[in-house]
This record gives structure tokens, C-alpha cells and sequence, in this order.
């Protein structure tokens, strides 16, 4: 094992030039530095899941009018929680959903500019043989041909290359 068992990318991805996004929450996302990526707590109070007391982690966002607004009243969220929810409903069906929440994980501040998925991903391919590079012996490396990935968006899963050699857990001085 490398030390993780996943990752999590979804802000990266938000801050594509191929997602849905509003422009206005892309550029929040490439302005914003990693501290700017606050607990939500009231974002329980206003829309729990059925059965619970809310999300099963305390979601992260930017800075809204309307977080800091309701982040100090809980207890009247809690009472306007429907009104609240149809209002955060409303501007996202708009395509204002910037004006209420901007979803938004601490990595944010490593995210500077809005690029493509296919330049997302090389440039992930690219770190992560870095990374297993200077952990893995030269003759054990997991190597991937990321040219083949690049201008190929027609690729099935099973047509991907694959590794050909993982690292021996203990070879990797762990």
C-alpha cells in the first residue's frame, strides 16, 4: 500500500472547462486559497438526510452572502429550513447556485486555473508516476502510456492501459 486508498477530486473537476458549472463558481474555486474552504454545519440544519441528523460529514464550502448569513442563525435555519432549501433548489435549477453554496474541498488551493479533463487527468497521470517513481524501485514502476489516453474520449474502461507491474509493498522501505 501507497498510503491511500483514494482520492477525492471532485473540486478539481468543478473547475473544468467541461463541467456544468457556473463560470462564477469555477473562478471562486481558481481564486480561493485552501483556508477559504469552510465546514458547513448549518447545511445540516437545513436539509438533513431522512433519518438522520444531517450529512455524515460537515460539508466544505466558499464564502456565500448567504452562508455567513444563515451560519449565525442556526436555530432559525432549523425553523426555515424549507423556505431556506426551496431557495438554494431555486437558484441552483437557475444556474445560481454560486449565490447560495460553493461546494468546495480544502485542495481548492491548489487548483489555479480551469483546464480540460484530459489535461486534468494527464497531468494527474504524470504526478502519480512521479510520486510512485521516487518510491519504486526503476524495475518495478507502474508505467502508463498517457499519450494513448489524451485525444482518445471514445476509450472503454477494458480498453485502458494498465500497469504492468505493481510495487511489492515491501519494497517500497515501509
Amino acid at each position: 500500500m501507497l498510503g491511500a486508498a483514494g482520492v477525492n477530486l471532485g473540486t478539481r473537476f468543478i473547475a473544468s472547462i467541461e463541467a456544468p458549472a457556473p463560470n462564477e463558481w469555477k473562478k471562486a474555486i481558481t481564486a480561493a486559497r485552501s483556508q477559504d474552504a469552510g465546514k458547513v454545519d448549518v447545511l445540516n440544519d437545513i436539509s438533513p438526510i431522512p433519518g438522520t441528523k444531517g450529512f455524515p460529514t460537515v460539508p466544505r464550502s466558499l464564502p456565500t452572502a448567504f452562508l455567513e448569513e444563515w451560519s449565525g442563525k442556526r436555530e432559525e435555519a432549523r425553523r426555515e429550513r424549507d423556505r431556506l432549501r426551496g431557495q438554494i433548489v431555486a437558484t441552483t435549477q437557475a444556474g445560481r447556485q454560486h449565490e447560495c453554496i460553493l461546494w468546495a474541498g480544502q485542495t481548492v488551493g491548489g487548483i489555479d486555473e480551469i483546464l480540460s479533463v484530459s489535461e486534468i487527468m494527464h497531468r494527474l497521470m504524470a504526478e502519480t508516476e512521479a510520486a510512485l517513481s521516487s518510491v519504486a524501485p526503476r524495475s518495478k514502476q507502474m508505467r502508463y502510456e498517457p499519450a494513448k489516453l489524451l485525444h482518445d474520449s471514445h476509450r472503454r474502461a477494458s480498453d485502458l492501459p494498465t500497469p504492468f507491474e505493481f510495487p511489492e509493498p515491501d519494497s517500497l522501505g515501509g
